[in-house]
């Protein structure tokens, strides 16, 4: 198995002095990166660079050869975006010098993903992009049809839970045994996992400082900036708590990143893109992010009744993975789920929350934003639940009576 990444400065450092990765600077000379790479692999076509697109991660951006749109992903030292903006890779000078040992290195973050894209196409499902080239640590994937799920399950919120088990059920491969044998040799992607990330951000030293920062610079009130801060950090001091409810197991697979966005549906089609693969007890990360980014999905829904449409769509997912399990394991693999559906959702938000002026985030990002203070009480009510003696299907109705409460709120 890939060893580790090399360890990282904090993501926390905060101050003029260390902030000296501008986002003009890291657009500018990623495009020029982008575009030499894609001329270089193809000196007879027409290139012509287009605009980025909204990630916190990987800096991606469009770009057209000969006619056709591809996309391109370009990985600063593994780290996202928000963190190399932050100055946890350090000076501009200090970033741009590291990152040119990182790209020949076996731990660059976009050959992993080429190999994982490959890995998955000899498993035949889930049935993920193509690529088009990997050259210079550029990432470049062909367009996918249809139409993400995060759209789908807002203009079919209704459908949520046949929608959702639908993205389970095509994971099923990869989540079983037949994944794990024939992937076997997949180089895992750690950066993504929902529990290295949590880890990163919030069991060090500086972890305070980083959650007093939360929503600098934001239109946020003094008074909502600390209440947001406030209610995150007891979440997250509830969540190292209950970290043992995690298996330390590593006999499955999971896709990594399993988001909303990363699926896209045409017909009866599911194209899957961004993967990172993991080894893992089982699918829980995978249902957690899948799960959670469609309850904040929920969360900021315009009209309440979508929302708890939604709600009522992942409650009904949840359930029938747990009804599917021996009697024995239900209590302990809903635990698990849930709790790292609240570490994932404390991750993105308090990245989001952080993010600096200038880096471009999706819409359903800017919604998390404008809900953070929403946000941030379901994650310390839930949490609160959780801490508490309730198991089982009462847990279940109890989250989901609550997370319901929030999203039928009018705005």
């Amino acid at each position: 198995m890939r060893r580790e990444p090399t360890r990282r400065r904090s993501v926390t450092l905060t101050t003029s002095e260390n902030t000296t990765v501008s986002a003009m600077s890291l657009h500018t000379v990623s495009q020029r990166i982008i575009t030499q790479a894609v001329r270089e692999l193809w000196p007879d076509k027409k290139v012509v660079p287009g605009p980025r697109c909204p990630s916190v991660t990987s800096y991606v951006c469009r770009v057209t050869v000969d006619g056709e749109e591809l996309i391109a992903k370009y990985s600063w030292l593994g780290m996202s975006l928000v963190s190399l903006l932050r100055g946890a890779g350090g000076t501009w000078a200090e970033v741009q010098d590291a990152q040119r040992a990182y790209v020949q290195s076996a731990d660059l973050l976009t050959a992993r993903e080429a190999q994982h894209l490959e890995f998955l196409r000899r498993l035949g499902e889930p049935h993920v992009c193509e690529t088009a080239g990997l050259h210079r640590g550029v990432l470049l994937t062909r367009m996918v049809a249809g139409t993400p799920l995060i759209a789908e399950l807002a203009a079919r919120p209704w459908e949520t839970g046949a929608l959702l088990d639908e993205v389970l059920l095509v994971l099923s491969d990869l989540h079983g045994r037949v994944g794990a044998d024939r992937l076997r040799a997949a180089a895992p992607i750690g950066e993504r996992s929902v529990v290295g990330v949590f880890r990163r951000k919030f069991d060090v030293m500086s972890s305070r400082a980083y959650l007093r920062s939360l929503g600098q610079g934001r239109a946020l009130r003094d008074h909502e900036r600390q209440e947001i801060v406030d209610l995150v950090g007891t979440a997250v001091w509830r969540l190292i708590r209950m970290a043992d409810a995690i298996s330390s197991q590593r006999g499955r697979l999971v896709f990594g990143d399993l988001k909303p966005e990363h699926v896209c549906i045409e017909g009866a089609r599911l194209t899957f893109i961004d993967p990172a693969l993991q080894r893992a007890a089982g699918p829980q990360p995978d249902i957690a992010k899948l799960t959670g980014r469609a309850l904040l999905l929920a969360v900021g829904h315009r009209e309440p009744n979508a929302g708890q449409q939604i709600v009522q769509g992942v409650a009904s997912t949840l359930a029938r993975h747990v009804a599917g399990l021996p009697e024995r394991e239900r209590a302990g693999r809903l635990r698990e789920v849930m709790v790292l559906w609240l570490m994932d959702t404390v991750n993105i938000l308090s990245t989001c929350l952080s993010a600096p002026q200038g880096l471009l985030l999706a819409p359903h990002q800017r919604s998390l934003v404008a809900q953070a203070r929403m946000v941030a009480g379901v994650v310390d009510r839930v949490s609160a639940l959780l801490l508490g003696a309730t198991s089982g299907p009462r847990l279940l109705d109890a989250v989901f009576s609550e997370v319901e409460h929030t999203a039928g709120r009018v705005r």
